[in-house]
């Protein structure tokens, strides 16, 4: 009876084989994940105690002189007949698209950029029911590139029955190069302001890190497009008895009139171009 327990004990003591093994597995996997993120944390702690870098912005500023004008014209004709409307349009139109070569306009330079057709039913709170005239315009954009062109081309188009002019703007037309200029200017502004803050704090500046560039919508620069307000801040004054001030542009007379009192286009200004940069550099002891 004895021997028999003897041997029930020493059999059942033993584990098995692969629980053993699969728990020591997990204690050595365990070990290594643990020592393993004990090294990344350690890594990082000790890259942002070491890593010191400085921030700065900068704008840069360039006014350009325009070298080219974009005139906005319209033609609006009227009638109670749509047809008869569009008809007088296009007769207006291309009398004025017919300046151009003798203005020595280039063709390109010349193009119409929208057309409206719109029914009259009258005046407020006297409506008709069905339209009582038909409003037919249509917009041309002409760019010059020499001023002077200005009043004389105008001039033909009022004569060739031109409604009015709807604007008058502005341009530089190689505004990408100017806009590497301003570009280039923020960025020697951010360096130059870097190292001065570095060398008040006792620092050396090192490589930039990252660099950013605000976007810039210089209008008035680039693009068939894009006006240019001219100040008016001289005081108003009067010629042949017609007031305007002299910051604004104003055809006193056309070509009929005497050359010594007519008024001609006074400085169209200077046009502003920026460009906005914010970079980060390294920064040691």
């Amino acid at each position: 009876m004895t021997r028999v327990l003897k041997a029930s004990f020493f059999a059942a003591a033993p584990l098995p084989l692969p629980f053993c093994t699969s728990h020591i597995l997990n204690i050595g996997d365990s070990m290594r994940l643990f020592l393993a993120f004990a090294m990344v944390v350690s890594s990082a702690v000790v890259s942002a105690e070491e890593l010191r870098s400085i921030k700065v912005t900068a704008k840069s500023e360039i006014k350009v002189d325009p070298d080219e004008v974009v005139l906005q014209l319209a033609i609006h004709t009227q009638d109670k007949q749509l047809l008869t409307a569009k008809r007088e349009n296009d007769k207006i139109t291309a009398a004025i698209l017919s300046l151009a070569p003798t203005h020595a306009i280039p063709a390109a330079d010349v193009k119409v950029t929208n057309l409206d057709v719109a029914p009259d039913y009258g005046d407020y709170g006297r409506r008709e029911s069905t339209p009582i005239a038909y409003d037919f315009t249509r917009s041309i954009e002409v760019r010059l590139s020499e001023f002077k062109k200005i009043e004389p081309f105008l001039s033909d188009a009022f004569d060739a029955g031109l409604s009015h002019v709807t604007g008058l703007q502005f341009r530089v037309s190689n505004q990408r190069q100017h806009q590497f200029e301003a570009r280039k200017l923020a960025v020697t502004f951010a360096k130059e302001k870097a190292e001065h803050l570095t060398e008040l704090t006792g620092m050396k500046l090192g490589s930039p890190i990252r660099i950013e560039e605000d976007v810039e919508q210089n209008w008035d620069a680039g693009g068939f497009g894009g006006g240019m307000g001219v100040g008016a801040v001289s005081p108003t004054k009067k010629i042949d008895g017609i007031a305007f001030r002299p910051g604004e542009f104003s055809f006193v007379t056309f070509q009929d009139a005497v050359e010594n009192q007519t008024e001609s286009l006074s400085a169209p200004g200077q046009i502003l171009i920026t460009a906005h940069v914010t970079i980060e550099f390294e920064m040691s002891k």
